[in-house]
């Protein structure tokens, strides 16, 4: 009872640690892994940052470009027809103008003519910037450059070709004119005003720019190819390879016109939230950066959570392991106390029964009460019987002291096992057939050389004997066989007792173990006999097993190397 509550308080004392250990180790790891998922999180808003800005930083200098271009087109007081030829010239050779302009703050639109547009795209221009076109809003909401800013209209086509308008303040994208070519008038740079707007229609967006080199004088710009754009800016794209990851330019209804990466991104944004987004400036009004991710790629740590979590599972499968191997061992230890002291009362009382048959049998020599020769005969076979039991019984003690130890010696010399087992035979052969044994030999005349301890080789075959003597008794033979194989020298000894459990084979070996362990049993003993001779026998090369084809008694098998 006392070493059941030891071990019940030592795996409380080893499993609450042990438990709190892993919840702790567990949070934090949890803390952990959301702490590196917000890291890959700011590591993909800077990356759509640094590409928001890269696009913005690329759209100002292509304006920036374009309107210089424009101001150097009127070196001087061009007449609209040569100035619009000028442009129709630039819009035939740059992908990047879809359509040309002339506007006259007080004759209204110049180029291209409503009543005489060539094309249903130039009709598409009038209509779309009809209020720029009509006067209706000003060019000179968009303020130079360096100022407080523009202004983006927003134009939704409306029954009758009409337009609500909205504004929203954007930074200023309005660039001036450089320094003039050589030769070319020079003109006030206060004078001159240039700029790009920001058009919506129909929910898409058209960017128009313009510049007015002269006071009062004709205003006349571009309007932008969005496409040939978005193809110049998807050059300053990187291309991502981040597993589980889609970096997707989309405009301002939602739609992504520019997606890498090798997740497949579905075009729906209603169906997954961005991880990161920026919003362009407002040179690209609601046009946005966005990088979408799938669960593998923010748990993309979940390796260091999974390597962490074994590595803690290890720990605490190491503690539990411990904690069980000192279980184990404790209780061997207290079997262990427990066969020795049952060891110790079972030598003790094997020694004591010899010793009062040969006092009660010497007492009565002594006493000369006993006359008749054969009785003091049979009085003296029986102390000679008991002084040899109790030899045995000595030295398969001191045997076993020595066995545990590690100090048991051998004196191994070469001598023929058949020779010995016929000494053995020969010494035991009146006390197995007091026994009541009928003693059956196979041993062949020829020889069977081995090179081994013979004094230990004795004291196997003696121990065998004696188990059968106190275990078979019921028996009627005693089978003593010997023969050789290519690999040993094989002796095989049976009898017709009530045998063993075949589930004992292994078990019957180990040391203190008798499978009547009563101290009451008449049968003696002290569990050590098959354990010494197991133990000798694999000490010098050999072993011996339990005969479990036998169908009646019980049979053992010994192995001895062959010395060629």
């Amino acid at each position: 009872m006392t070493s059941r509550r030891s071990i019940i308080i030592f795996w409380t004392l080893l499993l609450v640690p042990a438990m709190v250990l892993a919840g702790f180790a567990f949070r934090q790891l949890s803390f952990e892994q959301e702490r590196i998922r917000r890291a890959q999180i700011t590591a993909l808003e800077d990356q759509v940052r640094v590409v928001a800005q890269t696009l913005d930083h690329s759209t100002a200098t292509l304006q920036a470009n374009l309107t210089r271009s424009l101001l150097n087109i009127d070196t001087g007081n061009l007449s609209a027809p040569v100035l619009g030829e000028r442009l129709l010239a630039w819009e035939s050779t740059n992908p990047l103008i879809r359509n040309v302009f002339i506007f006259h703050p007080r004759k209204g639109l110049l180029y291209p003519q409503r009543s005489r547009a060539a094309t249903g795209e130039e009709r598409q221009f009038i209509n779309r910037f009809n209020p720029l076109m009509t006067g209706e809003i000003s060019f000179e909401f968009n303020r130079p450059a360096g100022r407080e800013g523009i202004t983006a209209f927003t134009g939704t086509a409306g029954s009758g070709g009409l337009y609500s308008l909205s504004r929203q303040s954007v930074p200023a994208v309005s660039e001036k004119k450089s320094a003039p070519s050589a030769g070319a008038p020079k003109a006030a740079p206060n004078l001159e005003k240039s700029g790009w707007i920001p058009w919506f229609s129909d929910n898409q967006l058209y960017v128009l720019g313009w510049v007015q080199p002269e006071p009062e004088g004709m205003i006349y710009g571009i309007e932008l190819e969005m496409m040939v754009l978005l193809s110049r800016l998807i050059t300053d794209i990187p291309q991502t390879s981040r597993p589980g990851t889609a970096l997707v330019v989309m405009d301002g209804n939602g739609a992504a016109i520019h997606h890498t990466g090798p997740l497949q991104f579905n075009h729906d944004p209603e169906t997954k939230d961005a991880v990161a987004r920026m919003d362009l400036s407002g040179r690209l009004p609601h046009w946005s950066v966005c990088v979408f991710a799938d669960d593998s790629a923010l748990s993309g740590s979940n390796t260091f959570l999974i390597l962490a979590l074994v590595l803690v599972g290890i720990l605490v499968t190491a503690i539990v392991s411990a904690g069980v191997l000192i279980t184990r061992l404790t209780l061997a230890q207290i079997r262990d106390a427990q066969q020795k002291t049952s060891f110790v009362a079972a030598v003790s009382h094997e020694l004591k029964t010899p010793l009062t048959s040969i006092r009660m049998y010497a007492e009565l020599l002594l006493s000369k009460r006993v006359s008749n020769p054969g009785k003091q005969r049979t009085y003296l076979e029986v102390m000679v019987a008991e002084s040899e039991r109790l030899t045995r019984l000595i030295n398969n003690i001191l045997d076993f002291g020595k066995l545990e130890q590690g100090g048991k010696t051998y004196r191994i010399t070469e001598f023929d096992m058949g020779q010995c087992l016929n000494e053995c035979i020969r010494t035991n052969r009146i006390r197995l057939k007091q026994a009541g044994f009928e003693l059956i030999t196979q041993i062949p005349d020829q020889a069977f050389p081995v090179k081994t301890d013979r004094d230990a080789m004795a004291q196997v075959f003696l121990n065998l004997m004696d188990n059968a003597v106190k275990y078979a008794e019921s028996g009627n033979f005693l089978k003593i066989i010997l023969n050789r194989t290519s690999r040993d020298v094989q002796i095989n000894i049976e009898d017709d007792g009530p045998g063993i459990d075949p589930a004992l084979k292994e078990k019957i070996f180990d040391k203190f173990f008798r499978a009547d362990n009563s101290l009451t049993t008449s049968k003696p003993g002290s569990g050590l006999g098959l354990s010494i001779t197991r133990h000798m026998l694999r000490d010098l090369g050999g072993d011996i097993v339990m005969d479990t084809t036998l169908a009646r008694g019980t049979g053992f098998i010994i192995r001895i190397p062959i010395h060629e």
